[in-house]
């Protein structure tokens, strides 16, 4: 291991520094629609004054904005004076339908995870807790956003590479949704598979207002359904073919989290799955330095005072031991998450 030096650990806070401003231009950017309006320019990209001219803005501060940007590796800069979207950052920045859309999960830290960095200090003294509810409604429909890229992903690929759940779902699976939020995952699922019906459970009442919403005004509303309930207060038995729980499981309090698991167990029918897309915690030092833990570090951290515990891979398998499901995957996605896969023997 090479011996750091004060210029290098200098450096460091310094990146620490630039990430800290290159989030607040992303959100900037998203929210003013520069990225969308530099998206439609295509190739031929534009000037700084066209670009704020679209967009009725103050001229010379989008000009800093677009050379800030292409210093950050987010724009090209071309000797005509134009700038375009780098490489890959309509899909990162524009495309709400791409699951690598990353613009949601900027403007959550830009706009609501920031304000709860600024009164750790008040809570580290207090121990007490904001919880994902206490946020209210509109950070609620952000956390929607954040996730909704990778609902198509999940509904059309994932859960049909569970074994024989291809069959179960053409022929018209039941599909329990553990945490459905604002009930994106569960559209996205019908709409996949006509044959299938999904019913959804939240303790977040924002989250099921908007999902009664979300869900009356699509296609499938006479296949979804949503219950204000928590997980440990699933009333059904042996009933579905699927459970699902989509960035979940570390935001169910700890001391619940194994009658959660043996309620989703005992809905599930025998043979049944239950897939789950989380972040799994380090469960050494070495491994807080692995980069394939720096989501769920990260993730940890920013959601501590929520009262969210992000579990280890040990934590993971006893949950589903002392549910009676047996974990028959488990694999990295994306470098963010960790999908699991349990059945009911």
């Amino acid at each position: 291991m090479t011996e750091p030096t004060p210029e290098a650990q200098s450096g460091l806070l310094w990146t620490y520094l630039k990430g800290y401003h290159a989030v607040h231009h992303i959100a900037m950017g998203t929210e003013m629609g520069l990225f969308g309006k530099l998206q439609e320019a295509g190739e031929a990209g534009c000037s700084s004054a066209d670009l704020a001219s679209s967009a009725e803005l103050h001229a010379p501060y989008v000009d800093v904005w677009c050379r800030t940007g292409h210093h950050y590796g987010l724009l090209e800069g071309g000797d005509d004076g134009r700038y375009r979207l780098a490489p890959f950052m309509d899909k990162l920045l524009v495309d709400a339908a791409d699951p690598r859309h990353l613009a949601p999960y900027v403007m959550t830290t830009a706009r609501f995870v920031g304000k709860d960095l600024e009164d750790y200090p008040n809570y580290f003294k207090s121990g007490g807790t904001y919880s994902f509810q206490d946020h209210g409604h509109d950070f609620t429909r952000h956390i929607g956003d954040t996730t909704a890229g990778f609902h198509n992903v999940v509904a059309r690929r994932m859960i049909a590479g569970i074994p024989d759940m291809k069959d179960r779902l053409e022929a018209g699976a039941l599909v329990l949704d553990v945490g459905c939020g604002v009930g994106g995952l569960m559209i996205k699922i019908a709409q996949a598979w006509p044959n299938t019906s999904c019913l959804g459970v939240d303790t977040d009442p924002h989250g099921i207002e908007q999902a009664q919403t979300n869900i009356a005004a699509s296609d499938v509303s006479d296949r979804v359904a949503v219950e204000h309930i928590g997980g440990e207060g699933i009333g059904h038995e042996a009933e579905f073919d699927l459970a699902t729980m989509f960035e979940v499981l570390h935001e169910i309090a700890a001391e619940v989290r194994p009658q959660v698991m043996q309620g989703v167990a005992k809905a599930l029918k025998p043979g049944g799955a239950l897939f789950i897309l989380d972040e799994t915690y380090p469960s050494n030092l070495d491994q807080l330095r692995d980069p394939a833990f720096d989501f769920a570090v990260q993730t940890q951290f920013n959601e501590m005072i929520w009262g969210n515990i992000v579990p280890t891979v040990e934590e993971q398998r006893e949950l589903f031991q002392g549910a009676g499901l047996k974990e028959i995957a488990r694999e990295p996605i994306g470098g963010l998450f960790t999908m699991l896969v349990a059945v009911k023997e």
